[in-house]
């Protein structure tokens, strides 16, 4: 796996054989990239990757420009993946790494504002709809925060009234859903 664009551009990450760990392919990533820069919300943006498995969204996203990024995730592995990954890139000035049950608790995030939240969650759980829910109830975002979820495309999801999704992209089988505060 790599860094498909930015200052790490053609960088190569440590990436895993376990399915759980499903990282975004380069492909989509390049999609959803291009979308965001078109958007320009990435650059000196505070970014969070939820369910961030290998950390390749959040590194993509601090490789075109992004200020900070928090990746946090349940799974062991995906920790220890997220930090050989900052070490092999020289990035840990600029990332911090958290070990939590995202459907359980955010309240430790709240001592931030993101602009950018990025969540690849395991598919078909409902886990977006659980996260969105949880996100709503915190102090993180700003009124221009932009949300982006990797889910599967057929996956329903009842979204919390607090936001709106207000775009969508699909890339065979996987879809990109981008959410916003409501106004």
């Amino acid at each position: 796996m790599r860094i498909i664009s930015g200052k790490l551009k053609r960088r190569s990450i440590f990436s895993s054989t376990n399915m759980s760990i499903r990282p975004t392919t380069d492909r989509h990533r390049e999609s959803l990239f291009n979308i965001l820069s078109n958007m320009n919300v990435i650059m000196h943006a505070k970014v969070l990757d939820l369910y961030a498995g290998t950390g390749a969204l959040g590194i993509e996203s601090l490789s075109r420009g992004a200020q900070s990024i928090v990746f946090v995730d349940y799974a062991s592995e995906a920790i220890q993946l997220i930090k050989k990954n900052i070490k092999l890139l020289k990035i840990n000035d600029v990332t911090k790494v958290i070990q939590k049950d995202i459907l359980k608790d955010l309240t430790y995030l709240n001592d931030n504002i993101f602009d950018l939240i990025l969540m690849d969650p395991p598919y078909q759980y409902n886990y977006i709809e659980k996260t969105l829910s949880h996100i709503a109830n915190q102090q993180f975002l700003n009124s221009n925060t932009l949300i982006v979820a990797e889910h599967a495309a057929n996956e329903s999801m009842h979204v919390p009234a607090i936001f709106q999704r207000f775009d969508s992209r699909q890339y065979g089988k996987t879809k990109f859903s981008f959410f916003q505060l409501r106004n």
